[in-house]
């Protein structure tokens, strides 16, 4: 339906180039170090080695949501073009971003009253985000408009679900997720936090690991037990850590011998600012959220 267009934003953390080779309109979100912007775009700005070589150094990072300037900017070109807005949205849960882009939404509107911009809340994160962009591509190439298209995509957003783990706290003890006390006793016992993505889009602990392995098992488990469906995606993203998200891989293709293939992708570079390296998150459409 090329009366409007696919749009989101950076944190999808899928691969560089990948919207464009969709059609898909992208909004880059951004992310500071010391103070210094980088734009959030594959680590074309900066390589993700260099992010973290940084980061565990000492050097502070931060980021910023995407703010109802850059959603005008971005979504207005269309706009003006005669083209409706279809966007979706990095987690509520996470990021104020759903509410800028609501923001951007009612201003447009009122440029643009004869358009129409739908707005879903995502309540994914990094590839979670990815997987629920490319379903939506999916469906809209199968010629919905953009009514059905929110129909469908919040029925398949009910449906994925996201688990992730890492063996390096010290992000997850700054950002407050782990407490001092128990990343260090953490790190003794090489304990391995398994979190999951929960219905409302925040991010829960739920199992502590005793190493990479164990944390790689409960995932499957997990993965089980939501009823994972395997002729649909399934996608993986990690920070700095490649053979672990391998291994994982190797475990669910062991275990479920998917028929819908599964994708490695690198966490980007504001969901890292808060992960650090070390996380290993998989994500996949199972049986819906209760």
């Amino acid at each position: 339906m090329d009366h409007y267009v696919l749009s989101c934003c950076s944190t999808m953390d899928l691969r560089k180039g990948w919207a464009e080779e969709h059609g898909v309109n992208l909004v880059y979100a951004k992310f500071f170090l010391e103070g210094e912007s980088y734009q959030d775009d594959f680590y074309a700005s900066i390589s993700q080695a260099i992010l973290f070589e940084r980061m565990l150094s000492g050097e502070k990072s931060q980021t910023t949501q995407v703010n109802t300037e850059e959603y005008i900017d971005s979504f207005r070109k269309y706009l003006e073009k005669g083209q409706d807005i279809f966007h979706i949205c990095l987690s509520s849960g996470v990021s104020g971003t759903y509410n800028s882009c609501h923001i951007a939404k009612d201003i447009l509107l009122e440029e643009f009253p004869e358009r129409k911009i739908e707005i879903v809340d995502s309540l994914m994160a990094s590839s979670g985000y990815g997987l629920l962009v490319d379903k939506a591509y999916e469906l809209k190439e199968k010629g919905l408009d953009m009514q059905s298209l929110r129909t469908e995509v919040e029925k398949w957003r009910n449906r994925l679900h996201g688990y992730f783990f890492t063996s390096d706290l010290r992000f997850f003890i700054q950002g407050g997720r782990v407490s001092k006390a128990a990343g260090f006793i953490g790190g003794l016992l090489k304990i391995c936090p398994v979190l999951k993505i929960t219905e409302e889009g925040t991010l829960k602990p739920i199992e502590k690991a005793r190493g990479k392995k164990q944390a790689i098992e409960n995932i499957l488990s997990k993965m089980e037990k939501e009823g994972y469906t395997p002729s649909e995606k399934c996608f993986i993203s990690h920070s700095a850590c490649l053979e672990d998200a391998k291994k994982l891989l190797e475990r669910i293709e062991e275990r479920f011998h998917p028929e819908g293939g599964i994708e490695i992708f690198d966490i980007g570079g504001t969901i890292a600012c808060h992960t650090g390296p070390g996380t290993v998150s998989s994500f996949f459409f199972g049986k819906e959220k209760e």
